[in-house]
């Protein structure tokens, strides 16, 4: 019964562990290749071999997901982030887009109104035909129909 309340406890200390646990896929999801700038977890370029490379050594050392992309930042420039951070000039990456959808959406109801103005109306179009015009009609009409 011992040895069971050991293993429970065990078991107890090691899944947090585990769960907290980086892999190096987690942390490639984040950044991208500096050479052809797709994602790294998908990249075969030898670059983003060498940075997975990286990135599995540091996770070895114990380091945070955050240290690992703090490094590679440094080493690479902010370009490598996959997301561009919610700060200074990059900011604009995140606000220009809800601004446009903003905009968009307040453009909807404007639009609607003006295509309303110019629909045709239901009325029928009424001519000026003369009464000359609509007895040659009739006697045409009539010919066509006896004929």
């Amino acid at each position: 019964m011992r040895w069971l309340l050991a293993f429970v406890a065990v078991l107890a200390l090691a899944l947090p562990a585990s769960a907290l646990a980086v892999t190096v896929d987690e942390v490639a999801r984040d950044v991208k290749c500096p050479t052809c700038s797709t994602p790294l977890n998908v990249s075969e370029a030898p670059v983003a071999l060498d940075m997975k490379e990286f990135i599995a050594e540091r996770i070895a050392e114990g380091d945070s997901k955050q240290e690992i992309i703090d490094a590679l930042v440094e080493e690479f420039g902010p370009s490598v982030l996959a997301v561009p951070p919610k700060e200074g000039f990059d900011l604009l990456a995140w606000l220009v887009p809800l601004v446009a959808v903003v905009v968009g959406l307040m453009l909807i109801p404007l639009l609607v109104l003006t295509w309303r103005r110019r629909s045709p109306s239901s009325e029928p179009i009424m001519g000026t035909t003369s009464p000359d015009e609509l007895a040659r009609l009739e006697d045409e009409l009539r010919r066509r129909s006896e004929g």
